[in-house]
């Protein structure tokens, strides 16, 4: 055992943005031009640690030219970001070519020891910066998230898509820094050049699928969506959004109305909806009922898809009151858990289509084959769309891991939950089960504590929901 390995036993968890810099090309010119680099060097270093003083970062090591830095704020980190590039690009320097700067940015947890950091947080901003180009500055949806709000004057951010970066076992959704002066020949991530000093790079990016072609929801349910994730609203500001459209909000009280929900008395308006259903299942509703609209196919089935998301949800609902979680939660994660196939069956039909022939034909599970196709999978897909809808944590972490619950951090058990109701609504209610269901069954009921007799029940549940869940299906058509 070595002496880092003794020392992480008193490492901290520390959450924090990181913060990587390199030089790009660096031992080129060091190789060609010494006495240049060795005052841009200094003028380099004086200039980021100026940036970094100024917004409240902490050098926690340098490597050669690189630095690493972790800031307490993402919008800190992000202002030191914009202006390192912004006083290298308008810098004379010595040398013959200009400096250029690459810059990564990731927010996570991660061990502090010794004064240095460790964990996949640090690991995927030094892949992040991997690919990277000099002037450039990338970040990663984490922290994107964080800052989106406060952007520094007269910058955005650019929506690069999913990288799927070496050693890491997921992509990684990505975004980028624009601001004024940035090249345009440096608005896109592509292969790294021969003269980086990292030279990983993207193994795949999200092709031939273009997510960004993607229908996006109704104003209208975008708009219902924010004022529900405000603390301060209640039913009749969502109604006051809602009526606006009377097509969804007809949709809404049909819904509401049908005999999946079973009120004993007719609920009369949207206002009467939310306040008998809740926030959550509203949300969800009208995700569905604005998914419905917005993504349309000529040769996939969207009732078979929301047939099976709907039995989901009303397995995970059913098995949330075993595993002490929110049952409208977990009703609206089961809605929403495939929505990265929804992606692929309207951005590709015909290749998806392949993806289901891939699937009934081989050994293949339905991972594999959209890997096959398109390198990325639903989740991976569903993620991202996810993030860009702004919903929270908790669902898009049961998109991203219903499959790989292992995976999901906090969120295991909530993503096992959401897994096993997948598994439930294929053997309940599907003319078959994959294959690759069976092995998985015995570990996710384990790992929820729950025994044989709580997949029964489950399973009954879902059989004698079969009407209802029809009802559900023509209420959001």
């Amino acid at each position: 055992m070595g002496l880092a390995e003794l020392s992480l036993g008193d490492a901290s968890l520390i959450t924090a943005t990181f913060l990587f810099t390199d030089i790009e090309g660096s031992t080129s010119m060091w190789e060609n031009e010494s006495q240049a680099m060795r005052v841009a060097l200094q003028r380099h270093n004086t200039l980021l640690s100026s940036a970094i003083e100024q917004h409240g970062g902490c050098v926690f090591k340098t490597v050669g030219d690189a630095f690493c830095v972790t800031f307490e704020d993402a919008a800190g980190a992000l202002e030191a970001a914009y202006q390192i590039q912004a006083r290298l690009g308008t810098e004379k320097w010595p040398t013959r070519t200009q400096l250029r700067v690459r810059v990564a940015l990731h927010t996570g947890p991660a061990y502090l020891s010794g004064g240095d950091y460790f964990g996949t947080t640090v690991n995927r901003v030094a892949r992040l910066l991997a690919v990277t180009h000099g002037g450039q500055t990338l970040l990663t949806s984490t922290t994107q998230a964080l800052v989106r709000e406060s952007l520094p004057d007269g910058t955005s951010l650019r929506d690069t898509g999913m990288l799927r970066l070496r050693d890491l076992p997921q992509p990684v959704h990505v975004f980028q820094l624009v601001h004024p002066g940035l090249s345009s020949s440096l608005l896109d991530v592509a292969d790294s050049s021969a003269g980086n000093k990292l030279t990983a790079e993207p193994v795949a990016r999200f092709r031939p699928v273009d997510v960004y072609e993607v229908p996006t929801l109704p104003a209208i349910v975008v708009q219902a969506l924010k004022v529900m994730q405000d603390p301060n609203s209640d039913a009749r500001a969502v109604e006051r959004v809602i009526v606006h459209d009377p097509a969804i909000s007809a949709k809404i009280l049909r819904v509401a109305n049908s005999a999946f929900f079973g009120f004993s008395r007719r609920v009369g308006t949207i206002a009467e909806a939310v306040r008998v259903l809740g926030f959550t299942n509203v949300q969800g509703m009208l995700i569905s009922v604005g998914a419905f609209d917005a993504f349309r196919t000529k040769r996939l089935s969207l009732v078979e898809f929301w047939q099976h998301s709907i039995a989901v949800a009303t397995a995970a609902r059913f098995l949330s009151t075993r595993v002490n979680c929110s049952a409208d939660e977990a009703f609206m994660a089961g809605l929403l858990h495939d929505i990265g196939k929804l992606i692929f069956a309207v951005q590709a039909e015909a290749s998806y289509q392949h993806v289901l022939e891939l699937k009934r034909e081989s050994a293949l599970t339905s991972l594999e084959a959209e890997r096959t196709l398109f390198e990325f999978t639903h989740p991976e897909v569903g993620q991202m769309v996810a993030e860009r809808w702004d919903l929270p944590p908790r669902h898009v972490a049961a998109i991203a891991h219903h499959h790989n619950p292992a995976d999901a951090g906090n969120e295991r058990l909530f993503c096992t939950l959401v897994g096993l109701a997948d598994q439930a609504a294929y053997t309940a209610l599907s003319p078959y089960t994959p294959v690759e269901h069976h092995a998985e069954r015995i570990g996710l009921l384990d790992a929820l504590d729950l025994g044989p007799g709580h997949w029964d029940d489950c399973l009954c549940h879902l059989q004698e929901a079969r009407t209802t869940i029809e009802a559900f299906v023509g209420a959001i058509q």
